[in-house]
């Protein structure tokens, strides 16, 4: 049985960098040995908006994480987002002339040439996931290889990232003296660790609602089929509250965790809620200046910016084509998703079911981030481990051989 091998995975985004320290087997729980938590500097809606301050915030990340786990990190696997993030479909195909049966060689063949599609120059291409085969006109499948056939087709979803954005994360990688194993869009990696295979094949909706952006990612038949970045998160709800309420975001970011509720149940008041007041007395712009807010006002004001986003959301989804694709609903994930009463605020607006996400099945540290915000975190190493775990299977296939000669071969072994 193959060793536990462990993996980091990076998430760098807008409100914190977690580094992820985990060990990784087949048919075994993921294990966590160690994580690290630094607030964000320098990143703006998921891109490097200065170079010097997220590489201390990494840093620091990282450091933390090493000194918990007590494993000396020298790659890992990073997440990446923003609306520089943009996806298309493609199609891609190859000619098999004498007939043989299908290998990994021809199925790596035939996603390079899905690869190969129109960009702007400053465009670059991060992922080609297929979402169905066809060989010699027949669809649907989702591994052709052992099959037999003359041309082999895919339909692949193409996901591109500026080519800017790229180099300046990595730029912050190196610089804390990492290697990078993996770009990973983080919808995708948070896929890994919230989604069920029963959803995933049913067609289900992915929201990750972070501080900066919410990732949408939407699945049918166990493949993604659309992905889109929305530019507006947690932090614009914050903002929202200190430029109405004239209070320090830090102070606002609390009343939003702590007291917030979009659920739409009656307003609050001290007599329908006991022990629950209608007011709250907050710290104001000034030092020593405190004043008196409604709780009926921080909720409208959540609620404007949080029905804002799922609204566009929902604009996507129909804007995919596949809103009638996703009939096992929504699963929310990322740190927003913990505010109050956001489950039933989303089944409103998308008129759908909807669940909240959060990492599950894992072992060793696993409460420190058994938690919607870090569903990208745990979600990284997952997708590496899970990508290479195919890869090796299919290297080990044989290599294809054509099929007349797969036919002397079986007459052969009948031969004295």
């Amino acid at each position: 049985m193959p060793k536990p091998k462990v993996m980091v995975g990076i998430d760098i985004g807008t409100t914190k960098v977690c580094t992820l320290v985990v060990e990784v087997a087949e048919d075994a729980p993921m294990k966590v040995l160690g994580v690290g938590l630094s607030s964000s500097q320098g990143i703006s809606k998921g891109v490097i908006t200065d170079i010097d301050a997220a590489t201390e915030a990494l840093a620091s990340s990282v450091d933390k994480a090493e000194r918990l786990s007590g494993y000396k990190i020298g790659s890992a696997i990073v997440g990446i987002s923003g609306a520089h993030v943009s996806c298309l479909q493609s199609h891609g195909e190859l000619l098999l002339p004498d007939g043989g049966y299908i290998d990994a060689a021809d199925v790596e063949k035939v996603l390079q040439s899905a690869r190969h599609i129109d960009l702007p120059p400053q465009k670059e291409v991060l992922h080609v996931i297929p979402r169905q085969y066809e060989v010699d006109g027949n669809g649907g499948i989702k591994d052709p290889v052992g099959l037999s056939g003359f041309k082999l087709e895919v339909d692949a979803h193409v996901i591109a990232a500026h080519v800017g954005a790229v180099q300046n994360l990595l730029k912050v990688i190196h610089r804390v003296g990492l290697e990078v194993d993996d770009l990973v869009l983080q919808p995708l990696a948070s896929s890994c660790s919230v989604l069920t295979e029963p959803e995933r094949d049913l067609g289900v909706m992915l929201i990750d609602i972070g501080g900066g952006t919410t990732d949408v990612a939407i699945f049918v038949e166990d493949a993604i089929w659309h992905t889109a970045v929305i530019p507006l998160g947690g932090n614009n709800i914050t903002n929202d509250l200190s430029i109405v309420l004239g209070i320090k975001t830090d102070v606002a970011e609390k009343i939003k965790v702590e007291s917030a509720d979009v659920s739409g149940e009656e307003e609050l008041n001290s007599s329908s809620l006991p022990g629950l007041g209608s007011t709250l007395r907050v710290e104001g712009l000034s030092d020593g200046e405190y004043k008196t807010v409604s709780r009926n006002l921080v909720n409208e004001i959540v609620d404007s910016r949080i029905s804002e986003i799922f609204a566009l959301v929902l604009s996507e989804l129909r804007r995919s084509g596949y809103d009638d694709m996703v009939p096992a609903g929504a699963v929310l994930t990322g740190g927003t998703a913990q505010l109050k009463g956001i489950v039933d605020k989303a089944e409103k607006v998308l008129d759908m079911p909807v669940r909240l996400g959060a990492p599950e099945g894992l072992s060793g540290l696993s409460e420190a981030v058994h938690n919607p915000a870090f569903s990208t975190s745990v979600g990284l190493p997952l997708w590496r481990f899970r990508s290479e775990a195919a890869a090796s299977r299919l290297s080990k296939l044989p290599e294809r051989r054509s099929g007349a000669a797969k036919l002397v071969g079986w007459f052969r072994e009948f031969l004295p």
